[in-house]
């Protein structure tokens, strides 16, 4: 369970020991049953939240898939040129030169990859520009049949999509936020009533043989192993590449990856122990839309993740 149907659970537990005992307790004019209408409420941000999530997912992996195929085509184009030009000819051979600045660059992140690929925009502009001249002319440069344009394209895309990504985690940020300030709202809720239903104990046998129902803190559940993100990836590009918030992994504890295919699978069937180093899921087929979560056991119970979820990509 999440910390928040942790919570859920007790208010379940605390407004059936009300209504078993003395059903006309209030405390500051809440009912037990608005107890429980306000900790069902979790329910509902609780799936805002995921919603954010999975918006921001998509999002993240857009801009990852963005920042490969500029990387991809900054290299390989140069490769592609090298046999498309003969560096034995003295004109080809200058036009070969013009590559240096780009090969000095490592693609590596997003922003390398944009310097890269705008010398070789650079560079590959004037070399398609003396291929289309040659008599016959020749083809322009062209790696996998993609070539300046699609290049470009990628690289005008790229901004957009990595603004994309701050705004979808900006609202993971509000979602999980009100979500938490909720839970806390209930919470502290739940242990107000109980100390008023252990004074009110003190008077009535029956409700203090009845308070051993409601579960209070000190179960010593473990943590949750949060997810910092999920991204296509891998040789094939259709494995799910996860990684894990520093900090969350547990050594002490038993924590394991849970995931399931929409459409395929009916629940969480699938499972691997996770590395606090990350995990590298499937390959899935382009088009599957996958869920996962993590889960971690102690001897004292069980806690999961919030369900994160991905579809693959062409």
């Amino acid at each position: 369970m999440e910390y928040y149907q942790i919570i859920q659970t007790r208010a379940g537990q605390t407004a059936a020991v009300i209504n078993q005992v003395i059903p006309a307790l209030t405390l500051g004019g809440v009912t037990a049953a608005q107890l429980l209408t306000q900790s069902q409420a979790l329910n509902g941000l609780a799936q805002t939240r995921d919603n954010a999530l999975a918006d921001y997912d998509l999002a993240n992996n857009a801009e990852n898939q963005g920042f490969l195929t500029i990387s991809g085509l900054s290299l390989s184009l140069p490769k592609s040129a090298e046999g498309d030009l003969d560096d034995a000819d003295a004109a080809e051979s200058d036009l070969l030169d013009l590559l240096d600045p780009a090969y000095a660059i490592k693609p590596r992140t997003t922003a390398s990859a944009l310097e890269r690929g705008k010398k070789v925009v650079s560079a590959l502009t004037k070399i398609n520009a003396y291929l289309a001249g040659k008599t016959p002319a020749r083809p322009p440069v062209t790696s996998g049949g993609k070539g300046i344009a699609q290049l470009t394209a990628a690289m005008a895309a790229q901004p957009g999509l990595e603004q994309t990504v701050e705004d979808r985690a900006a609202d993971v940020s509000s979602a999980r936020s009100a979500l938490r300030v909720a839970a806390t709202a209930v919470d502290r809720l739940n242990k107000r009533f109980y100390s008023k239903l252990q004074s009110e104990a003190r008077e009535n046998p029956t409700l203090a043989a009845a308070l051993g129902q409601i579960e209070i803190e000190g179960a010593d559940l473990p943590g949750t192993l949060g997810i910092r993100g999920i991204l296509q990836g891998g040789t094939d590009n259709l494995h799910i590449l996860l990684s894990y918030d520093n900090g969350s992994y547990d050594g002490s504890a038993t924590s394991t990856v849970e995931w399931m295919v929409v459409g395929t699978d009916s629940d969480f069937t699938h499972s691997v122990p996770a590395d606090p180093s990350g995990n590298a899921l499937g390959p899935f087929a382009v088009g599957k839309t996958v869920k996962l979560r993590t889960r971690v056991s102690n001897t004292n119970g069980t806690t999961t993740g919030s369900i994160r979820t991905l579809t693959i990509t062409a």
